[in-house]
Protein backbone atom coordinates (compact mmCIF):
# COMPACT_ATOMS: atom_id res chain seq x y z
CA UNK A 1 0.00 0.00 0.00
CA UNK A 2 2.82 2.47 0.81
CA UNK A 3 4.61 1.25 -2.37
CA UNK A 4 1.91 1.97 -4.21
CA UNK A 5 1.26 5.42 -2.71
CA UNK A 6 4.88 6.77 -3.06
CA UNK A 7 4.49 5.10 -6.54
CA UNK A 8 1.86 7.22 -7.78
CA UNK A 9 2.99 10.06 -5.80
CA UNK A 10 6.29 10.26 -8.10
CA UNK A 11 4.18 9.19 -10.56
CA UNK A 12 1.46 12.55 -10.54
CA UNK A 13 5.13 14.60 -10.02
CA UNK A 14 6.50 13.44 -13.30
CA UNK A 15 3.11 13.28 -15.38
CA UNK A 16 1.49 16.56 -14.30
CA UNK A 17 4.17 18.88 -16.47
CA UNK A 18 4.62 16.46 -19.61
CA UNK A 19 0.73 16.44 -19.87
CA UNK A 20 -0.24 19.91 -20.07
CA UNK A 21 3.12 21.06 -22.48
CA UNK A 22 5.44 19.59 -25.04
CA UNK A 23 8.21 21.41 -22.72
CA UNK A 24 9.53 18.98 -20.29
CA UNK A 25 9.39 20.28 -16.35
CA UNK A 26 12.04 19.99 -13.72
CA UNK A 27 10.99 17.77 -11.02
CA UNK A 28 12.32 18.83 -7.33
CA UNK A 29 13.72 15.33 -6.69
CA UNK A 30 14.67 15.89 -3.05
CA UNK A 31 11.11 17.43 -2.20
CA UNK A 32 10.02 14.05 -3.25
CA UNK A 33 12.80 12.14 -1.99
CA UNK A 34 11.60 13.98 1.30
CA UNK A 35 8.07 12.94 1.00
CA UNK A 36 8.67 9.27 0.58
CA UNK A 37 11.14 9.10 3.42
CA UNK A 38 8.69 10.76 6.05
CA UNK A 39 6.05 8.15 4.65
CA UNK A 40 8.13 5.85 5.20
CA UNK A 41 9.72 6.52 9.09
CA UNK A 42 5.47 6.96 9.64
CA UNK A 43 4.80 3.33 8.92
CA UNK A 44 7.92 2.91 10.24
CA UNK A 45 7.19 4.03 13.96
CA UNK A 46 3.38 2.92 13.42
CA UNK A 47 4.31 -0.99 13.18
CA UNK A 48 6.27 -0.68 16.90
CA UNK A 49 3.85 -3.01 17.80
CA UNK A 50 3.53 -4.91 14.40
CA UNK A 51 5.74 -7.91 13.84
CA UNK A 52 8.94 -7.32 11.67
CA UNK A 53 11.01 -9.72 9.66
CA UNK A 54 14.78 -9.33 8.30
CA UNK A 55 17.02 -10.52 5.46
CA UNK A 56 20.54 -11.21 7.33
CA UNK A 57 23.53 -12.77 6.02
CA UNK A 58 25.40 -15.26 8.71
CA UNK A 59 28.07 -17.99 8.29
CA UNK A 60 28.16 -17.44 4.13
CA UNK A 61 23.95 -17.85 3.95
CA UNK A 62 21.23 -15.36 3.87
CA UNK A 63 18.25 -16.11 6.27
CA UNK A 64 15.04 -14.59 6.84
CA UNK A 65 14.02 -14.26 10.35
CA UNK A 66 11.52 -12.58 12.94
CA UNK A 67 11.00 -12.89 16.49
CA UNK A 68 11.05 -16.27 17.89
CA UNK A 69 12.52 -17.72 14.50
CA UNK A 70 15.17 -20.80 15.13
CA UNK A 71 18.29 -20.80 13.54
CA UNK A 72 20.38 -24.01 12.47
CA UNK A 73 24.13 -22.52 11.46
CA UNK A 74 26.44 -25.17 10.66
CA UNK A 75 29.97 -25.36 11.85
CA UNK A 76 31.28 -24.77 15.40
CA UNK A 77 31.16 -21.20 15.75
CA UNK A 78 33.07 -19.45 19.15
CA UNK A 79 29.79 -19.12 20.90
CA UNK A 80 28.59 -20.66 24.38
CA UNK A 81 25.07 -21.49 25.18
CA UNK A 82 23.36 -18.36 26.18
CA UNK A 83 25.51 -16.42 24.88
CA UNK A 84 23.03 -13.23 23.34
CA UNK A 85 24.68 -11.88 20.20
CA UNK A 86 23.77 -8.91 17.65
CA UNK A 87 23.02 -9.88 14.02
CA UNK A 88 24.49 -6.72 12.76
CA UNK A 89 24.49 -7.86 8.35
CA UNK A 90 21.03 -6.94 7.92
CA UNK A 91 20.53 -6.41 4.30
CA UNK A 92 16.36 -6.11 4.84
CA UNK A 93 14.08 -5.66 6.75
CA UNK A 94 10.02 -4.98 6.40
CA UNK A 95 6.26 -5.06 7.77
CA UNK A 96 2.97 -5.70 6.68
CA UNK A 97 3.23 -2.57 4.98
CA UNK A 98 7.03 -1.49 3.99
CA UNK A 99 10.03 -2.73 3.01
CA UNK A 100 13.44 -1.12 3.45
CA UNK A 101 16.66 -2.43 1.20
CA UNK A 102 20.22 -2.14 1.80
CA UNK A 103 22.56 -1.12 -0.54
CA UNK A 104 24.23 -3.74 0.20
CA UNK A 105 23.38 -3.57 4.33
CA UNK A 106 21.12 -1.55 6.15
CA UNK A 107 22.56 0.91 8.79
CA UNK A 108 23.04 -0.80 12.14
CA UNK A 109 21.46 1.99 13.93
CA UNK A 110 18.65 1.79 12.04
CA UNK A 111 17.90 -1.90 11.93
CA UNK A 112 18.78 -4.29 15.14
CA UNK A 113 18.51 -7.96 15.01
CA UNK A 114 19.19 -9.52 18.60
CA UNK A 115 20.05 -13.44 18.73
CA UNK A 116 21.25 -15.76 21.73
CA UNK A 117 22.60 -19.36 21.49
CA UNK A 118 20.16 -21.74 22.32
CA UNK A 119 22.17 -25.19 21.53
CA UNK A 120 25.82 -26.47 20.03
CA UNK A 121 25.62 -30.03 19.22
CA UNK A 122 27.12 -32.33 16.88
CA UNK A 123 25.22 -33.81 13.86
CA UNK A 124 24.50 -37.91 13.45
CA UNK A 125 27.27 -38.75 11.99
CA UNK A 126 27.23 -40.23 8.49
CA UNK A 127 29.46 -42.67 6.13
CA UNK A 128 31.62 -40.85 3.58
CA UNK A 129 33.15 -43.79 1.13
CA UNK A 130 36.01 -43.21 -1.66
CA UNK A 131 36.38 -45.69 -4.43
CA UNK A 132 39.88 -45.29 -5.53
CA UNK A 133 39.56 -46.05 -9.70
CA UNK A 134 37.00 -48.32 -9.98
CA UNK A 135 39.47 -51.05 -8.00
CA UNK A 136 38.19 -53.26 -4.69
CA UNK A 137 40.23 -50.50 -2.43
CA UNK A 138 37.71 -48.46 -0.27
CA UNK A 139 37.78 -45.83 2.23
CA UNK A 140 35.56 -45.54 4.72
CA UNK A 141 35.26 -42.56 6.83
CA UNK A 142 32.67 -41.67 9.78
CA UNK A 143 31.83 -37.97 9.95
CA UNK A 144 29.71 -35.91 12.05
CA UNK A 145 29.55 -32.05 11.73
CA UNK A 146 28.65 -29.22 14.60
CA UNK A 147 26.28 -27.23 14.32
CA UNK A 148 24.74 -24.28 16.61
CA UNK A 149 21.24 -22.91 16.81
CA UNK A 150 20.10 -19.41 17.24
CA UNK A 151 17.02 -18.12 18.50
CA UNK A 152 16.03 -15.05 17.23
CA UNK A 153 15.13 -12.44 20.39
CA UNK A 154 13.90 -9.18 18.41
CA UNK A 155 13.53 -7.60 15.27
CA UNK A 156 13.36 -3.86 15.59
CA UNK A 157 14.00 -0.90 13.16
CA UNK A 158 13.81 3.03 13.66
CA UNK A 159 12.73 5.96 12.04
CA UNK A 160 14.96 6.41 8.46
CA UNK A 161 16.77 9.64 8.03
CA UNK A 162 18.04 11.04 5.02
Amino acid sequence: MLARRCAALLSRTLVRGAATSSEATVVETEKVQREVFKAISDEVDATKRQRLFAVVYVNGRQWKVSDGDLINLEGNLPLNVGDEIKLEKVLMVGGSNFSLFGRPLLDNSTVSVDAVVVEKKTLSPELDYVHLNHHQTKIVKWRSDEATVLRIKSVTAKAVEQ
